[in-house]
């Protein structure tokens, strides 16, 4: 069972479809059901969509929104599913974009102890760029015909298929040296930037927005995790003494 291949629901509307989503997970052998911005309880519809998939609804983790996500969850890679790029660029089909990354023997999807976080948006409106800005990458699954939008339990279903098996078909897991868990330094990233003297209010052009799609957009091995966090908090350092003066 990969335990590390975690499903993501921003906003979803329909308890049936996020119990469905809960019986994907069941089917695919995959992790844990998160849900952003949508209150407890379900209701009766949601354990009718999961079927025999009863206990990975009830263990599903709520967060009241992303920020909440992101200071709680174990940093790892995060795929967004979306028809559309708010990065303006035609989204990769997911198992070409699965091909490509295990193909260098450094990525973070060869190690076993990071999670994989599959997002997926509300059903009528899909994620905004908002909700994309922290993913690593933005993804589209295939389809044959024109008929290209699908139901949210079907897209869950078709994303844990194709990536348990491109994880599993891949290259062995590549063990990396243990340099103890680095997340994204998304807050000392903001620390760095201020001292610089930047505006981080611009709702048009930020800077801070910028850098994290050139950061995030090839999902950094963890040693260059440890160098950014290490560059920038000697940066960080001499600025704020420099001031001081």
């Amino acid at each position: 069972m990969i335990n590390r291949l975690h499903v993501v629901l921003h906003r979803p509307i329909y308890p049936r479809n996020v119990g469905m989503c809960a019986r994907a997970i069941g089917n695919m052998g995959a992790g844990r059901l998160i849900i952003v911005g949508r209150d407890e309880p379900l209701g009766d519809e949601s354990k009718q969509g999961a079927a025999h998939a009863q206990e990975i609804l009830a263990n599903a983790t709520f967060y009241k929104d992303l920020q909440a996500f992101y200071t709680n969850e174990k940093d790892g890679v995060r795929i967004a599913l979306s028809g559309k790029d708010a990065r303006l660029k035609a989204p990769d089909l997911l198992p070409e974009l699965l091909q490509t990354e295990l193909s260098r023997e450094d990525h973070r999807l060869h190690n076993a102890d990071v999670p994989v976080y599959l997002f997926f948006g509300t059903e009528d409106d899909g994620l905004s760029a908002e909700e994309m800005e922290l993913c690593h990458f933005v993804c589209r699954l295939p389809t044959y015909t024109e008929i290209n939008s699908l139901n949210l339990s079907h897209a869950v279903l078709l994303a844990l298929y194709i990536v348990r098996t491109a994880l599993e078909s891949g290259t062995k897991p590549r063990v990396e040296a243990d340099l103890g868990d680095v997340a994204y330094p998304q807050s000392l990233i903001q620390e760095w930037l201020e001292a610089l003297g930047f505006s981080l209010a611009s709702p048009r052009i930020n800077i801070e927005k910028t850098l994290n799609r050139i950061l995030l957009g090839r999902a950094p091995t963890t040693e260059e995790l440890r160098t950014l966090n290490n560059v920038l908090q000697q940066t960080v350092r001499r600025l704020k003494a420099k001031s001081n003066l």
